[in-house]
């Protein structure tokens, strides 16, 4: 799963960025904005996978963050006057902050209600954005978003700076992502994900590892959260609820592969070209969406990753099952 050599991991990652950002030059406005839309969602996902791929814990609160992250960079942006580039990183630590108190509030409990208790959690900060309209427009949203300043070095079309800003920061998670589950605090979160218990007896720093790989995913769901304001201009509660954000990151993350960081791009390019690809037919997309879930789970539990790796071994070891 990470057994290649980091400098070669980074080597791929930068040539897919690359190679994505190529592919944003000669498209249309509409097909990059959902290049733009796919990079952001693969960003949440990958961060995601920290917490629930590599530690094991499901969290429902991952809807709010991501809302919180966007409604933070709106106000500073928008009624502060603030650069986007102040805003980002200060959106960020601030869903680490919040992420790291949900996490001392959390992980007091254990499996389902951990789960239970980050749906609490989740839906109060939904219902946040509803009834507080000064801060967040309520249910009419939040309009008027500025969008990040454009260097004038960079000819290019605004949707495409906007597609390279969010392949930018997939790239960037993907490489944290990586330096966090190689460190002793990934180590840590691979023990706590495989045997609790037996981590304990270890002397594993378990509420250390749980904490950071929680603050961690936190953290890049305010980052994405802010990106996702800034180039939309406009944004409203319902695209931070449990059942719609705080599930969709479940499904990313089981559907391309738990615990692989590279299978949840793919789960995220996936079921954000699919919605898409239906969208003259609503309720095909959604029959679709539910299909292709119920294929995973039952025929692939372990994801897109998984099928393309056991796809490579055979074709390497000439048809044949290693």
């Amino acid at each position: 799963m990470i057994a290649m050599p980091l400098h070669k991991s980074v080597a791929i990652a930068a040539i897919a960025f690359a190679l994505a950002a190529a592919g944003t030059l000669t498209l249309n406005d509409y097909f990059v904005y959902v290049v733009t839309i796919g990079a952001i969602f693969a960003t949440l996902a990958v961060a995601f996978d920290i917490l629930l791929g590599f530690t094991g814990y499901l969290s429902l609160a991952h809807g709010a963050l991501y809302g919180l992250g966007a409604y933070a960079c709106a106000l500073l942006t928008s009624r502060y006057g603030l650069s986007f580039w102040v805003v980002l990183p200060l959106c960020g630590a601030l869903t680490g902050a919040a992420g790291a108190l949900i996490a001392l509030l959390a992980f007091r409990t254990r499996g389902l209600y951990f789960a239970v208790l980050t749906l609490g959690i989740g839906l109060i900060g939904h219902q946040l954005f509803l009834v507080l309209p000064n801060l967040t427009g309520g249910v009419g949203g939040f309009v008027g978003i500025p969008g990040p300043e454009q260097p004038g070095w960079l000819a290019v079309r605004a949707t495409t700076y906007y597609a390279l800003l969010a392949l930018t920061l997939l790239l960037v998670t993907f490489i944290c992502a990586l330096l966090f589950v190689r460190s002793r605090l990934g180590a840590e979160c691979l023990a706590v994900r495989e045997d609790l218990t037996l981590a304990q007896a270890l002397g594993i720093r378990v509420s250390s590892a749980r904490l950071a790989a929680f603050t961690f995913s936190a953290v890049f769901a305010g980052l994405a959260g802010a990106l996702f304001a800034s180039i939309s201009s406009f944004i409203a509660p319902e695209s931070f609820t449990v059942l719609g954000t705080g599930f969709q990151l479940v499904a990313l993350v089981v559907v391309g592969g738990m615990g692989t960081l590279w299978g949840p791009i793919l789960g995220a390019a996936l079921l954000t070209a699919l919605p898409e690809g239906l969208r003259v037919a609503a309720t095909l997309s959604l029959l679709a969406y539910g299909v292709l879930l119920l294929i995973f789970i039952i025929f692939a539990p372990q994801g897109i990753a998984s099928l393309i790796s056991r796809t490579a071994r055979r074709i390497g070891g000439g048809g044949r099952e290693p």
